[in-house]
């Protein structure tokens, strides 16, 4: 189950252009396609105003995956990493290499996402993050717990998500912290069912509705609440009522773009069913299962292939600028050799004149 964590979302902007920002900012979880629209439009008209260029960057990055495009997530943020870091603007490296880490993560290739989260968690340690800000730090250690849940086991990863939770839960009247304090909860509740430990998991699912009452949480957030839930009863075999709550999923994710998701709703509402033996209901998720899953598939396929086979477009402009430099260099050394043999021709001419004037009796 990927939950998205908040990195972004709750940055407002103070000028007139901003108020297009803080509207792409506020779609990407609801309508990342609208969100992506918007943030070209900024982009674009954006002159040579590099903080808004980055913003919007972000925002287009994030809401590609959000739509599981990490192809274009990776290009988008690859580009607003390369204006953070002329710009020495920490806070917002911070926010991206962690973003990145994120992409790595979901297409499971820990080395790079162990890479961009060491990346960022270097500049923590360097540059402090202000209070309000210590979230971007909690959500480094829930990422790194996703890696380790995936490459070494659960016990790993509740280590760090417990890291997480525990800054988590200094920002009692922040949104963003306690959003992103149920979805530490969500995965570790997640490791729990995993594990078959359902009364860990329903003690950390009984965290979430505590959060859940002080604030609104977004779709996918309670989405992935109906869908641990679900979970939880499917393996304490009381299948109507894990059926119940899978249904509820459903229908908040209709609302959604996120693949997975639904991938994930399919197969536990199919398993349910030829638990139940309602064959026909069964082959109906199971078809749907089936239909997501080769769709999630292809996209994978082109990120990873994309990833092996085509550096990100930042890297790709440094290649360049490189190979200019060297070009450069190049060519003025081959104007240095060039000048130096024509010296010594003219210079080796001379001396043999003067030989051949020696050898025939002049003097000097």
């Amino acid at each position: 189950m990927f939950i998205f964590l908040i990195f972004f979302f709750g940055c407002k902007f103070v000028v007139a252009q901003d108020e297009l920002l803080n509207q792409a900012n506020a779609l990407i979880y609801s309508e990342p396609d609208k969100s992506i629209e918007i943030a070209k439009k900024i982009y674009a008209e954006s002159g040579n105003d590099t903080r808004i260029k980055m913003a919007a960057l972000i925002v287009s990055g994030t809401a590609y995956s959000e739509k599981f495009d990490v192809e274009k997530s990776i290009e988008n943020l690859q580009q607003a990493l390369e204006i953070a870091e002329k710009e020495k603007d920490y806070i917002n490296q911070i926010r991206i290499l962690s973003l990145l880490g994120y992409q790595y993560q979901i297409l499971e290739i820990n080395e790079k996402t162990h890479y961009y989260l060491d990346r960022a968690e270097a500049i923590m340690e360097k540059y402090p993050l202000p209070d309000s800000l210590i979230y971007l730090r909690g959500n480094n250690y829930s990422i790194k717990a996703l890696a380790y849940e995936k490459s070494l086991d659960c016990g790993f990863a509740i280590e760090y998500l417990n890291k997480s939770i525990n800054i988590y839960k200094k920002l009692k009247e922040s949104e963003i912290g306690q959003t992103n304090l149920c979805i530490a909860y969500l995965n570790k509740a997640d490791c729990f069912l995993k594990n078959n430990n359902l009364d860990s998991a329903r003690v950390a699912l009984n965290k979430i509705s505590q959060s859940t009452e002080k604030f609104n949480m977004a779709d996918d957030i309670l989405v992935s609440q109906n869908i641990s839930l679900g979970k939880y009863y499917y393996l304490k075999k009381d299948y109507n009522q894990s059926i119940k709550y899978l249904k509820t999923a459903l229908g908040i994710a209709e609302k959604l773009a996120q693949i997975d998701i639904d991938l994930e709703i399919y197969q536990l509402l199919s398993e349910n069913y030829l638990a139940i033996n309602d064959i026909e209901k069964y082959e109906y998720y199971s078809g749907l299962y089936s239909e997501a899953r080769s769709n999630v598939s292809e996209a994978e396929k082109r990120s990873i292939t994309y990833i092996i086979n085509e550096p990100p477009e930042a890297i790709k402009r440094k290649m360049v600028k490189k190979s200019g430099i060297y070009i450069y260099i190049g060519s003025f050394l081959l104007l240095v050799i060039l000048i130096l043999t024509i010296v010594m021709v003219v210079k080796s001419r001379r001396l043999k004149q003067k030989m051949k004037n020696f050898d025939s009796g002049e003097k000097f």
